[in-house]
């Protein structure tokens, strides 16, 4: 026996529509998903997922990336900033290049100019820059832990110069101070910078008022 399954005109059309929303939104979801994984880790747009609100503006309007160019236009002749204190090492050399290039730009940010960090579209760069050079760091202890703890001490050795240092000073007094907390890096806060941010939580930030 011959079963016919009769759906009526109407009702046939709702299943239709139906599925051509959710096929709809599935394609809207992948292209929006593409767009910002694009964005964040091809483009490096890492700042536009940092949180927003009143402490946080746009990155890109930061006016201190400019201010700090001409810390960055002869890194090398700086003996403060990293450096190899031996040659056995596997160290790539644009890694140490980047190394010099990032404490010298962060140097710049916090320790030349210590009341950057108060102004919100400088705050929002900082915060993006502080990731960008602890993810820096954690990506070179990555590689030297292959080759063992002698690779690892050197690349701990290199990122201990004396800018480094300063950066470490800064930063700790900034959390102390409530210039830098926990919200402002949202999702994003690195290992390194968690137990002085949760040490201070709820502090008021002493910037200057205008």
């Amino acid at each position: 026996m011959l079963w016919v399954l009769w759906v009526r005109p109407h009702n046939l059309c709702r299943v239709l529509n139906v599925n051509l929303l959710k096929r709809a939104a599935f394609v809207l979801g992948g292209i929006f998903l593409g767009i910002n994984l694009i964005n964040y880790f091809v483009l490096g747009n890492t700042g536009d997922y940092l949180p927003g609100g009143q402490r946080m503006g746009e990155w890109k309007e930061a006016k201190i990336r400019e201010a700090c160019y001409p810390a960055l236009e002869s890194p090398e002749r700086d003996p403060q900033l990293p450096m190899l204190t031996t040659t056995e090492h596997r160290v790539d050399w644009r890694d140490l290049t980047r190394a010099k290039e990032m404490t010298a730009a962060l140097n710049c940010y916090l320790v030349t100019h210590p009341n950057a960090v108060c102004e919100r579209n400088n705050r929002a760069y900082i915060v993006d820059y502080i990731n960008r050079y602890f993810a820096k760091f954690d990506e070179m202890m990555s590689a030297a832990r292959r080759y063992g703890e002698a690779e690892m001490s050197t690349v701990r050795n290199l990122w201990d110069s004396p800018r480094n240092r300063a950066i470490n000073a800064a930063l700790v007094q900034d959390t102390g101070n409530g210039r830098l907390i926990k919200a402002d890096f949202g999702w994003t806060v690195p290992a390194a910078m968690k137990p002085m941010l949760d040490r201070y939580t709820g502090t008021t930030d002493n910037c200057p008022r205008a």
